[in-house]
């Protein structure tokens, strides 16, 4: 399994709120689902925030007697597969029922914890929604897998892809799972008003005596252009120039050696 680094914290933007939508859907009915977008922009922390995935993940692979359980683990319903790169039909099948038997045992676990009454056990009885994360890694026969599992289970499946994997499924060999699909949507960039409020929370961390002036703003925007991972990415910069060489303001000089320093283009 594989994890990303977390961010300082999770913004509720415009784009979370349609994947949350498309995931709330899938729970409640039976809908196999396409997400893409380009890189950067959100798709798979959205995913991590959603299934509450980087405290879960953590507790699969420890011993039951070793872990202690929060209760929020009770309310748990979706799990994040990642594929390995050039992942077999088996080792995907294999990966993904390991996963799905791990998770019922922890959500069983926290709910005997937490005295929550669920009923008698029964196998795979709390998942509902399977998020698999960088599905372009996927071929044919491994995407045949995913089309079986979503057919011969209760399971809801969201696949999570970059720009061109719609195209991918639509073509000839892919069409039994395409035909499934209920949402394919893609996801769009932050909107001015949204990387605004980002670097509005980003300066409090700052601890700065002032808010980010329009030409600060202006210049971090111009560079991020509504990409979530590169705005994490100058601040990141940002702040380790502050404290290397105790600056008192942020000017759009020092985002200018930000972006350098990151090589990240203008």
């Amino acid at each position: 399994m594989i994890s990303t680094e977390a961010p300082s914290f999770f913004q509720m933007t415009s784009q979370y709120r349609r994947f949350a939508e498309i995931c709330n859907k899938s729970q409640s009915s039976k809908f196999i689902s396409l997400i893409y977008g380009k890189t950067g922009l959100g798709k798979t922390e959205s995913a991590y925030h959603y299934s509450n995935w980087r405290e879960i993940e953590p507790l699969l692979n420890r011993p039951a007697g070793a872990r202690k359980v929060p209760v929020s683990v009770v309310h748990g319903s979706t799990i994040v597969y990642t594929p390995d790169v050039g992942a077999t039909p088996k080792r995907v099948s294999s990966g993904i029922a390991a996963l799905r038997n791990s998770f019922d045992d922890l959500v069983d676990q926290a709910a005997v914890c937490h005295r929550f009454e669920t009923g008698p056990f029964r196998p795979h009885k709390y998942l509902k929604l399977l998020i698999i994360d960088e599905a372009d890694r996927l071929k044919l026969g491994a995407l045949e897998v995913i089309r079986d599992l979503y057919d011969r289970t209760p399971l809801s499946v969201l696949l999570i892809g970059s720009p061109g994997i719609d195209r991918r499924l639509r073509r000839t060999g892919y069409g039994q799972l395409h035909s499934r699909f209920t949402f394919a949507y893609e996801i769009q960039p932050l909107s001015n008003v949204e990387m605004k409020e980002f670097i509005a929370r980003q300066w409090d961390e700052l601890a700065l005596p002032m808010s980010a002036d329009d030409g600060v703003s202006i210049a971090i925007s111009r560079i991020a252009s509504g990409n979530l991972r590169i705005l994490h990415r100058v601040f990141a910069e940002i702040k380790r120039l502050q404290k290397l060489n105790c600056l008192a303001m942020i000017t759009p000089e020092v985002v200018e050696v930000a972006r350098k320093g990151l090589l990240l283009g203008t």
